[in-house]
């Protein structure tokens, strides 16, 4: 375990802390590795429901540490090396993160650059103090967002906003973040910790299998037509719906149907 990041499980809830302030939270392959094992236990571990990344610093992340990058990736690697790599170490490490069928959180308190933007793309939830800013520098590298920075993102803002970010390089705030779609919420940053944390127990609260089969449906979904939509629903649903829920009926008409906590 690095130092430059954090983990702590507790109350069902697996917390990754990134704690690398000095380089503005640049990821190395470590604290990749940590994430990436991380998602791997919350598949397996059916005591684990949740996965939330956070920062304890000013700057959620500056993207991925370019200088380690460039020391074991040199750019004399042949196309086919370069194509090869990148499936391993990047488009791997954030598909599995998107795979898993139990919720990934985003907590993203300050500037979220590069890999950060791109792994935002990889998550479910991203919740966002008013300090956060998102882009994506590659282009002014002389490449693109290659993570996922240009294929998620337009997806979940759509091509005017990923072209904003991923070919004119510019950045956006909290704000902007969340019209375009980026986002699903915003808090001010004195409230931001308290309502994240709320809102993660909220989700490790809910029946597990319903909610990793709303994740697969809900991206599946969205590639399919209407009718083809529906009936994913449909199929789903199935065993769901035909099983016997009374406990969470039960429950759920005790609180009034009150999901807040």
């Amino acid at each position: 375990m690095t130092e430059d990041i954090l983990r702590e499980d507790r109350d069902g809830i697996i917390v990754l802390t990134l704690n690398r302030p000095a380089k503005r939270n640049a990821m190395t392959i470590a604290m990749r590795q940590v994430i990436f094992d991380a998602v791997d236990d919350l598949r397996d571990n059916d005591a684990l429901k949740v996965l939330l990344l956070k920062s304890n610093s000013a700057f959620f992340t500056a993207g991925i540490d370019i200088v380690e990058h460039g020391k074991y990736f040199p750019p004399t690697r042949s196309m086919q090396e370069f194509r090869r790599d990148y499936r391993r170490n990047l488009h791997r490490f954030f598909d599995e993160m998107e795979n898993v069928e139990k919720p990934v959180v985003m907590a993203i308190n300050g500037p979220c650059l590069g890999l950060g933007t791109e792994m935002a793309g990889a998550v479910d939830f991203r919740l966002a103090s008013t300090a956060a800013r998102f882009g994506l520098p590659e282009v002014d590298l002389g490449m693109i967002a290659g993570s996922g920075g240009t294929s998620r993102l337009v997806r979940l803002c759509g091509v005017g906003w990923a072209k904003w970010l991923g070919m004119a390089g510019e950045q956006i705030d909290a704000a902007t973040a969340f019209s375009a779609g980026l986002v699903q919420a915003v808090w001010s940053p004195e409230e931001f910790e308290e309502k994240t944390w709320a809102f993660c127990q909220r989700l490790a609260g809910k029946p597990s299998d319903a909610v990793g089969v709303a994740k697969l449906a809900i991206d599946l979904c969205k590639d399919l037509d209407r009718a083809g939509g529906r009936t994913v629903e449909r199929i789903a649903n199935t065993p769901l719906a035909l099983r016997d829920n009374s406990a969470l009926i039960a429950k759920r008409l005790s609180t009034g149907g009150n999901n807040k906590s």
